[in-house]
């Protein structure tokens, strides 16, 4: 994977990378979606095995039912459930989910995008040569960040922006009120991406995704999701690339609302 130039819409920086030895990432996905094709049309077994055979640093196996959701005019409405197939490492870190209208590959251990990519790429080349996709119509990067470390949560107002915070940054007069669970939700169009971003508290016992296990004690998520809507002929190169500029808007908005500080505290080397 050849060197890019990187996106910095927040920042303005492009200069200053910054890489944490400890990361609080939980979760980083790839996913592809494309419309409605005919090979993939009923059943796929045949089509998910020959794709699972494909892909052996995956070797093990499971399948499960996934309930879709149809937008019409007159709204949302649950339609009919598909089967889902899906690969995970020997190690549990790496998960590929193949779906009649989408591919993820995601990670619960994360280094730097360049090593997420490496074996993205094997993938997608996989996707084309067995599954035949010609054409995508989504391509989507998400980053879950999580913070659990007790004394990070209490003040989060020193590590994070305000307006990243909302609730979680209020202060009661009195330790009789404490604040559960809260969160903020605000959409950015960054040219032809968009990045839905969702923060706040999670009580004990609760996580924003299955991937993610819940955490024991109270804890602070930023979920960074960016994605880009286009339909094009599927291209492994161009995917990569798109892959890439939504990675640095979710990283780029992470290094914009984070303090010196937060970073320090994670491990910052810059």
């Amino acid at each position: 994977m050849s060197e890019r130039e990187r996106l910095r819409p927040f920042t303005g920086d492009g200069k200053n990378r910054v890489k944490l030895a400890n990361p609080p990432l939980r979760l980083v996905l790839c996913q592809l979606g494309w419309p409605e094709l005919v090979q993939l049309q009923g059943n796929i077994d045949e089509i998910a095995r020959q794709f699972g055979l494909a892909i052996a640093d995956y070797p093990i196996f499971s399948e499960y039912t996934q309930a879709n959701v149809v937008i019409s005019p007159e709204g949302a409405s649950q339609g009919p459930s598909e089967k889902v197939y899906q690969w995970r490492s020997i190690d549990d870190n790496w998960h590929v989910i193949l779906g009649h209208r989408f591919l993820s590959f995601y990670c619960t251990t994360y280094s730097t995008f360049k090593d997420f990519c490496l074996p993205l790429e094997k993938i997608l080349k996989e996707l084309a040569a067995v599954v035949k996709v010609p054409l995508v119509e989504r391509v989507g990067v998400r980053y879950v960040n999580q913070v659990i470390e007790s004394n990070l949560i209490e003040n989060l107002s020193e590590y994070i922006h305000p307006q990243v915070l909302g609730f979680a940054g209020i202060d009661f007069a009195t330790g009789q009120a404490q604040l559960e669970e809260n969160q903020n939700q605000v959409v950015i169009r960054v040219e032809d991406a968009v990045m839905q971003v969702r923060s706040g508290l999670l009580p004990p016992g609760k996580t924003v995704d299955p991937a993610i296990p819940p955490h024991s004690g109270q804890s602070w998520v930023l979920d960074l999701d960016a994605t880009i809507h286009q339909q094009t002929s599927f291209d492994v190169n161009n995917v990569l690339a798109s892959a890439g500029k939504l990675a640095d808007i979710n990283y780029d908005f992470f290094k914009y609302v984070t303090s010196e500080g937060f970073l320090k505290e994670f491990g910052s080397e810059q």
